[in-house]
């Protein structure tokens, strides 16, 4: 279950990166063709925004128990709307003016999006994250629970009462 959801998260993710990245872009573009910088009016506006989709990024390729079905959802919409703008520009010149649509118009058929969706496409090859983890016990809880065992025979020694051979907890000094 948690694939699937992760795999409906990534298609609703995929469009967000697209779209803030084509944001900022117009952002960035704008104060460029009035001769300002990158941290001058909107500026920092537009760089907190990339800042926000390289973590955003970040968070969805790198921890390895979140499920690699994420950013395979994001990476099919990423790089489909990059291979679209290419083929069938006319396609997505006809979605919905939303804030960000004009500048990822005009980064999508540049192929700016490929190196992401690459990264994105990478973690559907590790097999450590299609497995869940197990939450067992952890080394401590087996250490004290050797510890703490209580003896049926009171008269008996603890050394005499403790298990011996190769399943015995080992304890240290």
């Amino acid at each position: 279950m948690r694939h699937f959801v992760g795999f409906l998260s990534g298609l609703i993710l995929g469009p967000v990166l697209v779209l803030v990245c084509g944001w900022a872009f117009a952002h960035l573009r704008g104060l460029h063709t009035a001769g300002l910088g990158a941290l001058q009016g909107s500026g920092p506006v537009a760089v907190a925004g990339l800042v926000g989709v390289g973590v955003l990024v970040a968070l969805l390729a790198v921890p390895p128990r979140l499920t690699p079905m994420l950013p395979f959802g994001a990476a099919l919409v990423v790089s489909g709307l990059t291979g679209l703008a290419l083929l069938r520009m006319h396609l997505l010149e006809r979605l919905p003016q939303v804030p960000g649509t004009e500048g990822a118009l005009a980064l999508l058929p540049l192929g700016v999006f490929v190196p992401l969706a690459l990264v994105l496409f990478a973690p559907l090859f590790v097999g450590g994250r299609w497995r869940r983890q197990d939450e067992g016990a952890s080394e401590a809880d087996v250490y004290f629970d050797g510890l703490y065992e209580e003896d049926d025979d009171k008269g008996r020694p603890v050394s005499a009462a403790a298990p011996s051979g190769p399943h015995a907890p080992r304890h240290r000094a």
